[in-house]
């Protein structure tokens, strides 16, 4: 799942670099932080799971076709506790989650100083499990690393804060299957959702 993520990342970045034969354009980079806040999932079977809210890095490579049209790359991560609860017992696994996506991003519009944006893409989270512990004590359950395809939307606005430089708000959020680490009792098959809002500086070139 993995490598269809990236195929469809070097996919996108291909695209663009045709685009620009074919019309003058521009990009820019970003850099940012997000609040994660991940929702609750559960299973028929009982199993519930409760993920913490964290905070993430977000680093986004954009390519304008023209001021309405654009592709763009993502990257991100962020560290929470993968928390299941299964009675009498409860499974907490740390977990790092590393984001690669790419979306296409509509600008309706742009003033001197602000411009909105939509967008819509899919890419794979990729949960890699480090320390766990069962009911708060020290203990290895075999929780291994596991990848989830995903799909990306939100909205946000750039506001130019000088000739190449902006500040970036914006909302992301993104539905993928909820992770069970490959242990069957964990498994839930039920779609997790990560809200991610999310404040950066954007460079414009």
């Amino acid at each position: 799942m993995l490598r269809k993520a990236r195929l469809a990342i070097v996919i996108i970045l291909a695209l663009a670099s045709f685009a620009q034969a074919q019309d003058v354009g521009h990009f820019d980079v970003s850099l940012g932080v997000a609040g994660v806040f991940s929702s609750k999932s559960s299973a028929n079977s009982g199993t519930t799971l409760n993920p913490t809210n964290s905070g993430a890095l977000l680093a986004t490579f954009r390519f304008r076709f023209n001021r309405m049209h654009s592709l763009e790359a993502n990257l991100a991560h962020t560290m929470n506790s993968q928390v299941f609860l299964l009675s009498p017992n409860n499974f907490r696994a740390q977990t790092g989650i590393t984001e690669f996506s790419g979306a296409y991003v509509f600008s309706p519009f742009q003033t001197a100083r602000v411009e909105p944006f939509l967008f819509g893409g899919a890419g794979a989270l990729r949960f890699n499990p480090g320390n766990t512990s069962i009911d708060g004590f020290q203990a290895a359950f075999g929780a291994t690393q596991q990848t989830s395809l995903a799909f990306l939307y939100g909205a946000g606005a750039d506001y130019r804060l000088w000739r190449v430089l902006a500040l970036r708000l914006q909302y992301r959020g993104l539905i993928y299957k909820a992770p069970d680490f490959n242990l069957q009792n964990l498994f839930t098959g039920a779609r997790g959702h990560m809200a991610e809002p999310s404040v950066g500086i954007v460079f414009k070139f």
